[in-house]
């Protein structure tokens, strides 16, 4: 045996290989934390979104039976439809609000409330 002191290039190739692989995989789980906190932003945003137009309803009325669609304006743009319908019970209607991102695109969210007409 030699008694040499350091590394030999296969060790240091493998310890490489080692420090690469693992920073693949810390890379892409920061990637994916970052894509889940976006997504969980836009689903927050459009709850808010369906909340606001209850509460508007709630304070302002509506006009019979209809179906509205707006949009927020704030980033990211969320289109929502609202639809009133009658139910089998006086004066209560079902509301139904789909939060979208793009008109047509399908529903992030959808919101059911009951609401007594005023």
């Amino acid at each position: 045996m030699r008694d040499e002191e350091g590394l030999t290039l296969l060790e240091v190739l493998v310890a490489v290989v080692i420090l690469a692989v693992s920073f693949v995989v810390l890379i892409r789980s920061h990637i994916q934390s970052f894509r889940m906190i976006a997504e969980s932003e836009i689903l927050s945003r459009a709850a808010m979104v369906g909340e606001n137009v209850c509460a508007r309803m709630e304070a302002f009325g509506w006009s019979d039976i209809s179906v509205q669609h707006g949009f927020d304006p704030g980033p990211p743009r969320l289109f929502y439809q609202t639809k009133v319908m009658v139910s089998p019970y006086p004066r209560i209607r079902k509301i139904v609000i789909r939060v979208s991102r793009a008109k047509g695109a399908p529903p992030l969210l959808e919101m059911t409330r009951w609401m007594t007409v005023k």
